[in-house]
């Protein structure tokens, strides 16, 4: 009997041993279950794996970010064990390598962070960590390639990485590292084209940091081209504003020295200001057919249907154009205008398109004064007391200097 006690004790002994052992390691694997399935941010993780490389990292990041970069001793002491613990987690050598930039140690930071960059091409915060260090050492041409990996990573800084840029466009020591970069990213090309079209910029230097690429694409809707028209409109430099739009639509010489553009109603390719804005809803609805500007006016309400910017040289002029459709009763009616867009806004000329049934030429004279650089023409729709729908035609459209013959 006594020699079976000992033996019962060592097999109790070690089923103990056995169930701790398989207690620790379920424990371990509910750990690492819970470590891998919580957010980082997870209080009870705190608790559970307060070693945890990718919990120390995580919540060091966000640190890094709330605290603008400015870490606890023990966090960075924690941030060291993790980055041995986890040597190809990114994160370490961010946190570390902004420390060391704290610390004045730039060359030994630049290194770190681009071993970091190394691990992990998409952490975003390293790449602006690295901007930053490659301008302010002249590193011009590294500094544009990380803007362009910036901007691509970076969605909401993607406006001040082309803000930045532009302005690096703009000294001579970065324009040509930023030009070779743009031309690799037309998406970054675009932003900062649009920026510098926004901004006080001249035409001839945007146009020269353009690619062909992009020059080709400036009059695509919503691209840089219409923004840098706009911005020289409102500027009130029309002329430069025309010769610019001339440019980004690659519309011939003989078409742009005429006074009206497309005056035959051809829907020639090219955006407004300077070509036709035609009007389609409650007022009614203009279109060009056939050569011929269709219009369907409701007579319910005054506006404009169609309209064009002119840049017209001081002096006599003479307008002429055809209309076509039943005969117009009284009430309401069309007419063109044309004001001058500055100043008191002057108008210059009102002439009734009044159908007779039968095909009617008119005409009208008019003078441009001085002081009025740019004129808007507008076809304009009044209604009457009782609204009556006007259905025309308009054709022949006609623009000249007094006393020129055709």
């Amino acid at each position: 009997m006594r020699s079976n006690v000992p033996s019962r004790a060592r097999g109790l002994v070690t089923a103990l041993i056995i169930a701790v052992i398989g207690i620790a390691i379920t424990w371990a694997c509910v750990r690492s279950a819970m470590v891998r399935l919580l957010p980082p941010a997870t209080p009870a993780l705190a608790t559970l794996a307060p070693q945890d490389p990718n919990i120390v990292l995580t919540r060091a990041t966000v640190a890094l970010v709330r605290q603008r970069g400015i870490l606890p001793p023990e966090t960075l002491a924690a941030v060291r064990r993790a980055a041995q613990d986890a040597p190809l987690d990114a994160r370490a050598f961010v946190i570390l390598g902004h420390q060391q930039l704290l610390d004045e140690q730039p060359q030994r930071a630049v290194k770190t962070l681009e071993a970091g960059q190394r691990l992990d091409p998409r952490e975003s915060l390293v790449h602006l960590l690295l901007l930053d260090r490659y301008l302010r050492t002249g590193r011009y041409a590294d500094a544009a390639a990380q803007f362009s990996v910036a901007s691509r990573l970076v969605g909401p800084a993607q406006g001040a990485i082309a803000t930045a840029l532009a302005q690096m466009s703009l000294d001579p020591e970065t324009s040509v590292a930023v030009r070779r970069t743009l031309q690799t990213d037309p998406a970054l090309e675009r932003a900062v084209l649009t920026t510098l079209a926004k901004s006080p910029t001249a035409p001839a230097t945007i146009f020269a940091l353009a690619s062909a690429a992009a020059r080709r694409d400036a009059g695509n809707e919503g691209n840089w081209g219409p923004t840098l028209v706009n911005r020289l409109i409102e500027e009130q430099r029309f002329a430069t504003a025309r010769s610019v739009w001339q440019t980004i639509y690659r519309v011939p010489a003989a078409q742009a020295a005429a006074p009206i553009f497309d005056a035959g109603f051809k829907e020639v390719p090219a955006s407004a200001p300077f070509n036709w804005t035609l009007i389609a809803g409650s007022l009614g609805a203009a279109d060009m057919r056939d050569g011929a500007l269709s219009i369907n006016y409701y007579g319910r309400e005054n506006g404009d249907l169609a309209s064009q910017l002119l840049v017209l040289a001081p002096g006599a002029y003479r307008l002429a154009f055809t209309v076509e459709g039943s005969k117009t009763g009284t009430g309401p009616s069309l007419a063109w205008t044309l004001k001058c867009v500055t100043g008191g806004k002057a108008e210059l000329l009102n002439v009734a398109a009044t159908a007779t049934g039968t095909p009617n030429r008119i005409a009208a004279a008019f003078t441009v004064p001085s002081g009025c650089p740019a004129q808007q023409l507008t076809l304009t729709g009044s209604g009457g007391e009782f609204p009556a729908p006007i259905t025309l035609t308009l054709r022949d459209l006609d623009l000249r200097a007094a006393g020129a013959t055709r």
